[in-house]
């Protein structure tokens, strides 16, 4: 993982309006992501049901190593989540992030 790259990206995203965040909003507006990050204390009937979603709409999904307070925190977000979605990123960004 390139956590540089990946705070980049996050703070772009959060500046632009770009993200979603909880489960509830990530999978109303599905439409349109590139990429899902999810952290260690999402719920196991959550995960699958995005690892599901990911698959049938070809979105790349990356599990952040930390829990929902540090993804909250890398995210620059004044509350912890345990899961996030981009919009308008770069495959180039995705494939950096992701390796």
């Amino acid at each position: 993982m390139n956590e540089k790259k990946l705070r980049k990206v996050l703070k772009d995203s959060v500046t632009n309006d770009k993200i979603r965040t909880g489960t509830k909003e990530v999978f109303q507006y599905i439409k349109g992501t590139n990429l899902i990050l999810t952290s260690t204390s999402l719920p196991v009937d959550s995960l699958e049901r995005v690892r599901k979603l990911s698959e049938e709409s070809n979105i790349s999904l990356y599990s952040f190593p930390g829990n929902s307070t540090l993804l909250g925190r890398l995210c620059g977000l004044t509350y912890r989540t345990s899961i996030v979605s981009l919009k308008n990123v770069s495959e180039e960004d995705v494939k950096s992030i992701l390796s």
